[in-house]
């Protein structure tokens, strides 16, 4: 068996990811791998937030993201700076913030049949839970961003049964005007 050559992964990028891809954007590097290595580009517009049954490595090549996590009910915002590394456990509620011109890499496991990724949001006025979906997620490409586009174009989903607010599409809402994000 020969072995794959080592490559630039900042060209690799730029190849395979030129721009960013939106509300949720992500390129594997190595398909069919024992571990999803993945680059993502910002900007993006979530609201989400995801929970993965395995933990998840954060590495910021360029520029810093901000991860939203879940913790005793609050949202905690850690920033991740260029160069820095971010373990996140199992199970944590959370969601990658990505300014324009940030560049990261994400590690974590494949799923197994059986193990379930969860997605849910959150009441931006009162904390309720909106709406949840748990699923297996067979390619981390495709199947988070096909359940968040079918809750943001859902109102009725959007809408918070306990004090009536809405939670707004982020993806037609500006996410990084401002300077509050730098």
């Amino acid at each position: 068996m020969k072995l794959p050559e080592a490559f630039n992964l900042e060209a690799w990028t730029e190849q395979h990811l030129p721009t960013s891809l939106g509300a949720i954007g992500n390129r594997e590097v190595f398909k069919n791998s024992d571990f999803i290595f993945q680059v993502i580009k910002g900007p993006n517009a979530r609201n989400d937030f995801h929970i993965d049954p395995w933990d998840e490595i954060f590495y910021q090549l360029h520029g810093h993201i901000f991860l939203d996590t879940l913790e005793d009910g609050k949202v905690i915002r850690h920033r991740i700076d260029e160069g820095e590394l971010f373990h996140l456990p199992k199970n944590v509620f959370h969601s990658p913030r990505r300014p324009p011109g940030s560049v990261g890499v994400v590690i974590e496991r494949p799923r197994k049949q059986g193990e379930e990724d969860g997605i849910a949001w959150f009441c931006e006025k009162c904390g309720h839970m909106l709406h949840s979906v748990y699923f297996w997620c067979e390619d981390i490409e495709t199947n988070l961003k096909r359940y968040v586009q079918e809750f943001n174009a859902d109102e009725h989903l959007r809408t918070c049964k306990k004090c009536g607010t809405v939670l707004p599409d982020p993806t037609t809402v500006p996410q990084w005007a401002g300077d509050d994000w730098k």
